[in-house]
C-alpha cells in the first residue's frame, strides 16, 4: 500500500473519529457517561452483564476482547465508571499517530498521554509499557488491555492471545477481570469503519475475577506464561460463548 493511500485512510479515520467524539462530548456534557450506556442499550440494544465483579479498588488486570471501536468504547467507559483512573493499552496508529489519544482529545481529555500505554501495529507490546504497566499495578492501579493484540476480522475471539496480560497477571498476581463483547462486530466491522450500523443486538459480560497465579512470580518462564495465556483464552472463549446465547450469532 503506498503512502498516499495510507494517508487517505489515516484521514478517514481521524474525520469519523472527530465526528463521534464530537457527539459523545455534547452526551457527556448533558448528563454524564451514563448516557453512552443509555444510548447504547436504546439504539444498539445493548445489554451489560456482570458489572458488579467490576472490583471498585485494588490491582485490576481488565483484558477484553477488541471487536470494533464502538464495544471499545462501551467497555473501557463501562470500566471506568468504577476506575476512573484505568490505564489503557491503545493501539499506535499510523505514521506514529495514536487514533485513541486523538479520540480521547477530542472528548475534553486532558492529559490523554498519561492515561495511555503503547501497543504496537506489530502485534505486541514494548518492554518499556509492560514495565510501566508492572508498575502501575504494583501501585494498586488499573490497566485494561486488548488481549488479542489488534483487533478482530471476523468477529471471532483470535488465539493464541499476545502473552501481555498473562505476563503482568503472574508477574503481579493481580486479578484478571476479563470484559467480552458480542454482537459488537455487526455494529462496525473493522473493515467498514465509516459508519455504524444500527440497530443491532449486542452484549458486554464482565467475567469473575481470575487468578493466575498465587504469589508474584518475579521471571515466569515462557512455558509459565503460554500456560496462564491458554487458560485466560478459554475463560474469555467462555465468556464469549455465553454471550451469544443473549446477543445472537454476532462477534
Amino acid at each position: 500500500m503506498d503512502g498516499s493511500k495510507l494517508r487517505g485512510e489515516r484521514d478517514a479515520l481521524m474525520a469519523v473519529l472527530a465526528l463521534q467524539a464530537r457527539r459523545i462530548r455534547l452526551l457527556r456534557r448533558l448528563s454524564g457517561e451514563w448516557l453512552l450506556f443509555l444510548v447504547a442499550r436504546v439504539f444498539a440494544r445493548w445489554q451489560v452483564v456482570g458489572e458488579e465483579r467490576i472490583p471498585n479498588q485494588g490491582a485490576c488486570i481488565f483484558p477484553f476482547n477488541h471487536v470494533t471501536p464502538a464495544a471499545y468504547l462501551v467497555v473501557n467507559t463501562l470500566i471506568r465508571r468504577h476506575r476512573p483512573q484505568l490505564h489503557i493499552f491503545a493501539e499506535q496508529g499510523l505514521y506514529g499517530e495514536n487514533p485513541l489519544a486523538f479520540f480521547l482529545a477530542c472528548l475534553g481529555e486532558r492529559d490523554t498521554e498519561a492515561r495511555l500505554l503503547r501497543a504496537y501495529r506489530a502485534k505486541g507490546l514494548s518492554a518499556g509499557e509492560l514495565l510501566a504497566a508492572y508498575r502501575i499495578l504494583c501501585a494498586g492501579g488499573a490497566v485494561s488491555i486488548a488481549a488479542e493484540g489488534e483487533m478482530t476480522w471476523d468477529g471471532r475471539l483470535q488465539y493464541p492471545l499476545m502473552p501481555g496480560a498473562a505476563w503482568l497477571a503472574l508477574r503481579t498476581a493481580a486479578p484478571v477481570v476479563p470484559v467480552v463483547s458480542v454482537g459488537a462486530y455487526d455494529v462496525q466491522p473493522r473493515w467498514q469503519m465509516d459508519r455504524l450500523r444500527l440497530p443491532t443486538r449486542g452484549t458486554t459480560r464482565v467475567g469473575r475475577p481470575l487468578y493466575l497465579s498465587d504469589a508474584p512470580q518475579p521471571r515466569p518462564s515462557p512455558a509459565a506464561v503460554a500456560d496462564a495465556n491458554q487458560r485466560l483464552w478459554e475463560v474469555m472463549a467462555a465468556l464469549v460463548a455465553e454471550g451469544h446465547d443473549t446477543a445472537g450469532p454476532g462477534g
